[in-house]
């Protein structure tokens, strides 16, 4: 078997898990459970999982789960009590801890931040976050961005995992080709993640992630590591942005509404 043929078959038993997650994320998605769908070993789906999708099966159920209720606060009249059941917790405390932590804002919050902004298109928000956000006062981290969509923005972000989730440490708004300059950040380990969409996608649409050909997502190979306040030294960031593709970590921040409630509210 080719290094080739041996990558494709690990994304394939990958592909088996995911799909199962995504069509029932409600459901408990043991790892002995999603590693017998993937006709692996647990230990060896865990290991592989990780690889392929820079992301363990725990971590991709739990942001499964928020893309799901954030589509249902979205697009359905649900009660926040409903949606936390449906997309597998049975302790609605635990669930808004939860959705808090990994989508920036309470579910409530999110609902109510959405409603105005849900049908603008995200280029054009994020061309007026781009016009009032505040450059960093001194550039810690610098990478070079490529490959959106014609004439789209890309949102980059550094977080403390590979999904873009959390609050980012700090993040940027470019038009690629270009370089985001981000500063303020505190020590530690962080991954810079990219995401661009295409001209035409709402916010609803980029916050819930139901059209997957409508994103662009790439990441930086290396970890940027901050030290003292300084970058460790590293090879220059490069993010190369790609279509999404179904084995790559769902998009659960808010970060597009969050900064528009921010900067952009109070001009409204």
């Amino acid at each position: 078997m080719t290094a080739e043929t041996a990558a494709d078959h690990r994304t394939a038993a990958v592909l088996r898990s995911i799909r199962c997650i995504r069509q029932n994320v409600g459901d408990a998605h043991l790892l002995p459970d999603l590693a017998q769908t993937a006709l692996l070993s647990p230990f060896h789906f865990h290991r592989v999982f990780r690889r392929v999708t820079s992301a363990t099966p725990a971590r991709f159920l739990a942001a499964a789960r928020m893309v799901e209720a954030k589509r249902l606060l979205a697009r359905t009249p649900m009660s926040v009590t409903d949606i936390c059941m449906r997309v597998g917790y049975s302790s609605l405390g635990t669930f808004t801890t939860q959705f808090t932590r990994l989508v920036g804002v309470p579910p409530r919050r999110f609902r109510k931040l959405l409603e105005p902004y849900a049908d603008q298109p995200v280029g054009e928000i994020l061309g007026r976050l781009s016009a009032v956000l505040p450059e960093p006062v001194r550039a810690q981290v610098a990478g070079w961005v490529s490959g959106a969509p014609d004439g789209a923005l890309a949102a980059v972000g550094l977080f403390r995992s590979g999904i873009p989730q959390e609050v980012p440490a700090a993040c940027a708004i470019v038009r690629p080709p270009g370089i985001a300059a981000l500063g303020g950040l505190p020590d530690g380990d962080f991954h810079a993640l990219a995401m661009s969409f295409d001209l035409q996608a709402s916010i609803a649409d980029a916050l819930i992630g139901e059209d997957e050909e409508l994103c662009h997502v790439g990441a930086a190979p290396q970890v940027v590591q901050i030290r003292d306040g300084r970058a460790v030294a590293a090879a220059p960031l490069r993010i190369q942005l790609r279509p999404q593709a179904p084995v790559d970590p769902p998009l659960v921040l808010a970060t597009p509404i969050l900064l528009a409630a921010d900067l952009l509210a109070p001009a409204r």
